[in-house]
Order: C-alpha cells, then sequence, then structure tokens
C-alpha cells in the first residue's frame, strides 16, 4: 500500500460518507416522530432497553468485529486465506447471542425486570422480543465489521447505519397504526433481521459462507486482538449509554424520553466521527513503521478535517433550528435546552480528538484502549451520579463531556509520547470554524431572528465552509 492509494479509499469513503449522511438523516428524525407518537414515559423505556440490548449485542461479539477490521488487512499482508478469522467469529458469536438470549427470556418469564419500578411498565413479552433481537445484531457487527476489513465501508454505512437504524423506528410506526402489539421491539427485531438478508448475499461474493459451530478454532492472533477490544466496546457502549440509563433510574422514563430526543439529535454529529473510525483503522494497520512517521500526519488531518466539516453542516443546522426540530416530538420534550448545547460541544471536540482511539487501536495498542476505556466510564459514572441529581439533564450532558474531555487528552498525550504526530496546520481553519459554532449557540438568543433569516444565515455558513474546504485542498 501506498500513501496515495490510502488517499482514494479515504477520499472514496468520505463521498459515501456525504451521501450516508443524507440518508442517515432520516432515522433521527423517524426516531423523534416515534417519541411523539408512543409519549415520552413509553419511549424513555424503549430507548433505556433498546440501548441495553445494544451493549449485550457487543458482549456477544467480544470485539471479534473490530478484530476482523484489523485482522483481514493482515491475512493479505501475511499471505492468509482472504477470508481467514470470518466464519469462525460468526459461528462464536451466534451462539454467545443466542446463550444471552436464553438468559434474558428466563429472566423476562420470571418479571425479574420488574424489581426496578422504571421497568414496570415493560411486558414480559416486549422484553422477551427484545431480548430475540441480540442474535441478528450480533451477527450485523461481524459483518460490519468484515465489509469495513475489506476497504468496503459503505456497506456497512448504508445498510447498517442507514437502512436497518431507519427501518426500525419507521416499521414500529407501521406497525402501531396497523394495531399489532409490541410495535417497538418488533420494529426492532425486523430491521436487524432484514439488514442481516441484505449482508449475507454481499459477502458471499467475497468469501465462502460456512457456519460451523463446533470444531473451528478463532485465530489466536485475532483472539488475542479481539478480547481486550470486546472489553473496551463493551465498556465505551456502556459509557455512552450511562447518562440514559442513570436518568430512567434516577429521574423515571418521562425524562429519559426528553434526554433521548437530545442526545438523538446530537448524535448526528457523533456518528460522524464514528462512521470514520472504521476507515481510517485498517488505513493505519496495514501502514509500516516508516509510513507510520510519514504518511501518518496528512492521512489523519484529512480525516479529521472531514469529520469536522460535516459535523459543522449539521452543527450550525440545529444550532439555528433547534426548536423546529424538537416541536417534531412535540412540546413536552423542550425542557432544558441547554442540555443540547453541552451535548453539541461534547461530539464537536469528540470529533477533533477522539480519531486518536483509532490510530492507538490500527498500531496494535487495544489493551492501552480498554484501560482509557474503562477510566471513563468510571469518570462519567462518578460525574453523573453527582451531577444527575443537582442539575438535572444538563449534569448527564456534562457527564458526557468530562468523560470525552479526558479521551482526548489522555490519548493524544499517549500518542506524543510514541512519536507520532497527528495534526497538521490544515485542521487549524477547522478549529477556528468549531469556535465560531459555539460563540453563535451562546449569543444567537440575545437575537431575535425570523426563520428567513436564519435560512439566510445557514446558506452563507455552508457557502462558507464550502470556501474554506477549497481553500484547504489547495494548499
Amino acid at each position: 500500500m501506498s500513501l496515495e492509494i490510502d488517499k482514494k479509499f479515504l477520499l472514496k469513503s468520505t463521498l459515501y460518507n456525504f451521501l450516508g449522511t443524507a440518508v442517515k438523516v432520516v432515522a433521527p428524525v423517524l426516531i423523534i416522530v416515534l417519541a411523539r407518537i408512543f409519549g415520552k414515559e413509553e419511549f424513555g423505556i424503549f430507548v433505556g432497553t433498546q440501548l441495553w440490548i445494544f451493549t449485550l449485542s457487543r458482549a456477544a461479539v467480544f470485539g471479534l468485529d473490530k478484530g476482523l477490521n484489523w485482522f483481514l488487512p493482515q491475512n493479505i499482508l501475511n499471505n492468509r486465506p482472504a477470508h481467514l478469522g470470518f466464519n469462525e467469529s460468526l459461528s462464536r458469536s451466534l451462539i454467545i447471542s443466542t446463550i444471552i438470549f436464553a438468559v434474558m427470556f428466563i429472566c423476562a418469564v420470571f418479571g425479574l425486570h420488574k424489581y426496578s419500578e422504571s421497568l414496570v411498565a415493560l411486558s414480559s413479552s416486549e422484553l422477551s422480543i427484545y431480548a430475540l433481537s441480540i442474535i441478528p445484531l450480533a451477527a450485523l457487527h461481524i459483518f460490519g465489521g468484515t465489509v469495513e476489513g475489506i476497504r468496503k465501508p459503505q456497506y456497512r454505512m448504508f445498510i447498517t447505519e442507514c437502512t436497518v437504524f431507519a427501518l426500525a423506528p419507521f416499521l414500529s410506526i407501521v406497525l402501531n397504526f396497523a394495531g399489532i402489539p409490541h410495535a417497538l421491539p418488533m420494529g426492532l427485531l425486523i430491521a436487524n433481521i432484514l439488514g442481516c438478508l441484505i449482508y449475507i448475499p454481499l459477502i458471499k461474493k467475497r468469501f465462502p459462507f460456512s457456519l460451523k459451530f463446533f470444531g473451528n478454532k478463532i485465530p489466536r492472533e485475532l483472539l488475542v486482538y479481539s478480547i481486550p477490544r470486546g472489553f473496551s466496546e463493551v465498556v465505551v457502549s456502556v459509557s455512552m449509554r450511562i447518562d440514559v440509563w442513570m436518568i430512567l433510574l434516577m429521574l423515571g422514563p418521562g425524562e429519559a424520553g426528553v434526554y433521548a430526543v437530545m442526545t438523538t439529535i446530537s448524535n448526528g454529529l457523533r456518528t460522524i466521527r464514528q462512521s470514520y473510525n472504521p476507515i481510517i483503522l485498517p488505513v493505519i494497520a496495514g501502514m509500516s513503521k516508516e509510513r507510520l512517521a510519514t504518511d501518518l500526519k496528512p492521512v489523519f488531518s484529512y480525516c479529521v478535517n472531514m469529520v469536522t466539516l460535516i459535523q459543522l453542516a449539521i452543527g450550525f443546522f440545529i444550532v439555528l433550528f433547534p426548536d423546529k426540530i424538537l416541536m417534531i416530538a412535540g412540546k413536552d420534550f423542550i425542557v432544558q435546552p441547554e442540555t443540547l448545547g453541552i451535548l453539541l460541544l461534547s461530539h464537536l471536540l469528540g470529533g477533533f480528538f477522539l480519531l486518536s482511539a483509532s490510530v492507538l487501536n490500527g498500531i496494535g495498542k487495544s489493551l492501552y484502549t480498554l484501560k482509557m476505556d474503562i477510566a471513563s466510564l468510571c469518570v462519567s459514572f462518578a460525574t453523573g451520579y453527582i451531577l444527575i441529581p443537582i442539575f438535572g439533564l444538563p449534569g448527564a450532558a456534562l457527564s458526557t463531556l468530562a468523560y470525552i474531555l479526558l479521551q482526548s487528552i489522555w490519548n493524544n498525550i499517549y500518542i506524543f509520547k510514541l512519536h507520532l504526530r497527528l495534526y497538521s496546520k490544515k485542521v487549524i481553519p477547522y478549529a477556528i470554524w468549531s469556535v465560531l459554532l459555539l460563540v453563535l449557540y451562546i449569543l444567537l438568543p440575545n437575537f431575535s431572528l425570523g426563520l428567513l433569516d436564519k435560512i439566510i444565515l445557514y446558506i452563507g455558513v455552508l457557502c462558507c465552509l464550502g470556501v474554506t474546504q477549497i481553500f484547504i485542498l489547495r494548499r
């Protein structure tokens, strides 16, 4: 591999990201519509349970999806069979996810979840359907890691992040109007199954597809890399969702529903950065030590600029039209709007600094990232436990900001100690734009701008961002 080949791959992936971002707008809108249809209490329980299912599905794959993203490029470098590790990982993940489903099903039958006051309204049937979603979700993780490892990230982008995430709320809405019971968990389950059915023929074109549940061993190198990544992914999943769970337990499902709408809106920024993690990781994994010294900085800075550019386009829209967005859910969801601003700041910082975690994983430092994620979880829990009872929803957002700041500072100091350099001068213009976005968020309430004024301002911002990008590319 060369820098030119890597740049072409990153440019192609960026174009897919732009297109995918436009498509991904549909899912958050539909989720906000869900909140309006089902009410904030039922929606809050749905979000809390769904996030728990996602976290358990992460535990089921045990990092093998992230391991495949790193391991499959290594197959080519080491002259191994190109598909080595795929079937073994899929089989093992399906076994573990089935065991987790069985345990949750038993808990649902005996109503053990109802010992939590916040989950009393969740029926045993609903919890069983949610639990069944873990099996196709685990398969989706493995399929996603596989296509990213063979440099086809657009498959995961459009199938998992766009199609499945948009289908789940859409199907729930359709099932609800059709009068079918348990519409929320049923929509999630059907969407996950359909996503798997889309993946299978695409992967069969590249790899032999063979499920052997016994007798096939996962390659040791893949397992050694994946185990700390698996722990890390579970810890990250908990860190990202612990604020919602703590609100659900401390403040109730209604407040959790309100906060979930705000995180759905702000997560438009976070998902941009997350979608670049699997793009940059195999590029870094394919670099020799010599190339890390010469090619890492331009590759990393390019990705940071692309992430921040897309984040700014979305961020300015959210800052200028927050009331219009929240009104999709209804007046009941316009509570403590400063929460949204804190979440936006958190994800802007993450876009600039948290891609560094992909660099560390790309050079094989998965054990370090595990330690970092455990520390972040402790910080997130401690700050949330203290701040949520005092400040309510803004306290939960501050706990998110706290662990993002910790990771941003710690990761970049560690990389600097490894004598690797990440940032070029080309990131400065977008750093300035990020500050301008925060200034606009702070000052905007002092001005009485009409809808037309905001539209004109937003179009002007987009044009200026385009000029900035042209300026950076020409340097």
